[in-house]
């Protein structure tokens, strides 16, 4: 057997495992959120005050988690900071939510990629509430302040996904 099909063979097994044991049951999980208040759940802004997401009410809120090592991470901030003013314009708010790191590492990031909406810093709260495993992850909350849908992992299609679906 060829190296390069030891490969394919590798790859294809991957994404079976990937599937049936990561993105069905978190899928699963995130179906069973829709509907929950998370209007008074509190982030961080990047002076380390506290925010309500209550703030966001009235607007449909687009929450990005994030963190400065995930290089699927970084491939989506340039798609995101493409639809920002088009969101906006449709009366949807985009956030950008970190796991946790330092304000000088998210500082420093969103210098290196240019992240055009506002940031904010989670010290896990919101990623235990909404089951935050694998990011980046979107979710999006409607104007009430409730959970729409979660969605997980790279997505180029993201902006089609954000701007005509949500």
């Amino acid at each position: 057997m060829s190296f390069s099909r030891l490969i394919w063979i590798a790859l294809i097994g991957f994404l079976i495992f990937q599937v049936g044991f990561t993105w069905i049951p978190l899928w699963k999980n995130a179906t069973t959120l829709q509907g929950t208040d998370v209007s008074e759940i509190q982030i961080e802004d990047d002076n380390g005050q506290p925010v309500s997401l209550s703030k966001f009410k009235g607007k449909i809120l687009i929450i990005n988690f994030w963190a400065s090592w995930c290089i699927p991470c970084r491939l989506e901030i340039p798609l995101l900071n493409g639809i920002y003013p088009s969101l906006l314009e449709k009366n949807k708010q985009l956030i950008g939510v970190n796991q946790s790191e330092s304000q000088k590492t998210i500082n420093t990031f969103r210098q290196e990629t240019h992240i055009s909406f506002p940031v904010f810093r989670d010290r896990g709260e919101l990623s235990r509430k909404l089951n935050i495993q694998v990011i980046p992850a979107i979710a999006v909350i409607d104007k009430n302040g409730k959970i729409v849908s979660i969605t997980y992992g790279f997505r180029p299609w993201i902006q089609a996904y954000l701007l005509w679906w949500i």
